[in-house]
């Protein structure tokens, strides 16, 4: 379930970690739609790092759904620091 929009989705995108000094912790995780406001770029892209190798469509000449929603996410930053240059 979506923490922002709390629907269900099928493809939950991880957004943050919880974490406790005694026990296990646990994910808030966001739907595709809700996802990119809670990402810098940077983490945007180590998601789309981490996703990719795994992904069969990323690695078969495509681009899932996930794929497109992390690099939007990162792809402004990367556009903005190549203005200023």
């Amino acid at each position: 379930m979506c923490s922002d929009c709390e629907e269900i989705t099928d493809q939950p995108i991880l957004i943050h970690r919880i974490a406790h000094e005694s026990g296990i912790g646990w994910g808030l995780y966001a739907c595709l739609t809700c996802a990119p406001k809670h990402m810098s770029a940077i983490g945007a892209r180590c998601l789309w790092l981490l996703h990719a190798p795994y992904c069969w469509e990323c690695n078969n000449e495509a681009e899932c759904e996930i794929s497109v929603v992390l690099r939007k996410a990162y792809e402004p930053e990367i556009q903005v620091k190549d203005e200023a240059a």
